[in-house]
C-alpha cells in the first residue's frame, strides 16, 4: 500500500496489542486487586485505614517524626552514647575505687625563702564594682597582657589582678611584666618558671657569683631540689641569662609569691585557691609538696602520688570527681595555669586558664564579681615559641 494510504488510517488503527483485557475498564474487577498483593490481610487494612482518618493530620505528622527521632536515637546510643556512657561509668567506678584509699602522707621542708601559703587580703576580695581578674600563664607577654587588662577595662583603684605563675620566662619582656605586676599591686603564685630562676639564684650564691642580683634575705638556703633532677642549674646558661635580666626589687617580688594563694569564698565560689598546676584532693594546703604544686599534670589513682607527666589520670578529673562528693560548704575551687597542652579547661571546681599565649595562643582571664559570678575574656598572642 502506499504510503498515503497508511496516513489516513486513524492512529489507533495502527496499534497492535500482544495482549487481551480479560475484564472492562467499566466493570468492577478491572480495578480488584488479588488478595496475596497485600501484606495484611483487607479486614486489618480496613481497620487501621478507619483508624487513620480519624485521627487529624497533624498527630499522625507528630507521630512520624516522633517514631523518626526515636530511630535515630536508638542508632545513636548503640553506635556512639552507649559506648561513651558505659566508659564514663568505668571511669567513675576507678575514681570511686581511689577514693577509698588512704592519702598517703608527706611532710612537707620549711624552706625560710618559700612562702608555702599565703591568704588574699580581705581588701582586695570583689565587692560592688570591684573584681578580680585572674590571668593565665603571661610568660614574658607585656603587650598582650596590658592589653588583656584594657579589654575587661581593669581599674586600680577598684579590681585586683592575679596571676597564677610563669609570669617570665619564653616571651620577649620578662623583666616588663614583673614590673608592671609590681606596679599594680598584683598577687601572683610561684610557678616552675620562677622557681627555676630563684633555685639558680640560690646556688649562684653559694658558687659566690656576685653578678646576679639577689633578693634581699638574711641568708640563703640550701637548694631544696636535687638540682640536676629538676632542670635546674647554676650552669644552665639560659637561666642564668634570665636571672641576669633581673633588677633587685623585681627578684624579690618573684620570691614574695607564694606556691599557694588562698582567695576564700566568694559567693557560690567556694574555698578557692589559686596555684599555678595543681593540687591533690584530701590534701591540706599547708601539706601539699610544693614542687608538685608548681608542677604537677595527672595522678597516679593507685598510689594518690601526683606526676609532672602524663601517665596517669588528668588531676582535675579526680579533683572534680572528689568535690562534687563532699558536702557543699567543703567544696574548693582551684584556679591554675601550667598545661598550655589542654588549653582553657574549665571545669566545675577547677578552672585551667594557660591557653597558650607563648605560643601563639590567647591570654584567658578569669573575671569573677562579688556574689561568684564570673567570665572569661581572652586576647590574641602573638606567639614567640613553638
Amino acid at each position: 500500500m502506499s504510503q498515503d494510504h497508511y496516513s489516513r488510517r486513524p492512529l489507533i488503527d495502527q496499534v497492535h496489542n500482544n495482549f487481551d483485557l480479560d475484564v472492562s475498564d467499566e466493570e468492577e474487577g478491572f480495578y480488584a486487586v488479588d488478595d496475596g498483593d497485600y501484606l495484611l490481610h483487607p479486614k486489618w487494612r480496613a481497620m487501621i485505614t478507619r483508624t487513620s482518618t480519624r485521627i487529624p493530620r497533624r498527630l499522625q505528622r507528630y507521630f512520624v517524626i516522633y517514631a523518626f527521632a526515636a530511630i535515630v536515637l536508638l542508632i545513636s546510643w548503640r553506635l556512639y552514647i552507649g559506648p561513651q556512657y558505659a566508659a564514663y561509668q568505668a571511669e567513675q567506678a576507678v575514681f570511686d575505687a581511689a577514693a577509698q584509699k588512704e592519702v598517703p602522707s608527706s611532710a612537707t621542708p620549711d624552706f625560710k625563702h618559700m612562702l608555702q601559703v599565703k591568704d588574699l587580703e580581705a581588701k582586695h576580695l570583689p565587692k560592688g564594682d570591684g573584681r578580680l581578674v585572674v590571668v593565665g600563664d603571661v610568660h614574658g607577654c607585656k603587650n598582650e597582657l596590658e592589653a588583656l587588662l584594657k579589654k575587661v577595662g581593669f581599674q586600680e583603684d577598684k579590681d585586683h589582678l592575679i596571676l597564677t605563675g610563669d609570669i617570665i620566662s619564653k616571651g620577649p619582656d620578662s623583666p616588663g611584666v614583673v614590673t608592671l605586676a609590681g606596679k599594680l599591686g598584683a598577687s601572683c603564685v610561684r610557678g616552675n618558671h620562677e622557681d627555676k630562676v630563684l633555685l639558680s639564684i640560690q646556688e649562684a650564691a653559694e658558687y659566690h657569683d656576685t653578678t646576679i642580683p639577689r633578693p634581699d634575705v638574711d641568708s640563703v638556703d640550701p637548694v631544696p631540689y636535687d638540682v640536676e633532677d629538676k632542670d635546674v642549674s647554676y650552669k644552665n646558661p639560659k637561666l642564668l641569662k634570665l636571672a641576669k635580666s633581673f633588677t633587685q626589687p623585681q627578684l624579690e617580688y618573684l620570691q614574695s609569691c607564694p606556691v599557694i594563694l588562698r582567695v576564700g569564698n566568694i559567693g557560690s565560689l567556694h574555698n578557692i585557691a589559686v596555684v599555678h598546676a595543681g593540687l591533690v584532693p584530701d590534701v591540706s594546703l599547708e601539706q601539699q609538696d610544693p614542687f608538685q604544686v608548681m608542677n604537677m599534670r595527672t595522678i597516679d589513682l593507685e598510689t594518690l602520688l601526683p606526676s609532672e607527666t602524663r601517665a596517669h589520670t588528668p588531676w582535675e578529673k579526680y579533683w572534680n570527681h572528689q568535690q562534687k562528693h563532699k558536702p557543699e560548704a567543703e567544696r574548693s575551687t582551684v584556679i591554675y595555669g601550667h598545661d598550655r597542652k589542654r588549653g582553657k579547661n574549665i571545669q566545675k571546681y577547677s578552672m585551667g586558664l594557660d591557653s597558650g599565649c607563648v605560643s601563639g595562643g590567647q591570654l584567658t582571664a578569669m573575671v569573677i564579681k562579688e556574689g561568684g559570678k564570673h567570665s572569661f575574656v581572652h586576647v590574641k598572642c602573638k606567639g614567640y615559641v613553638d
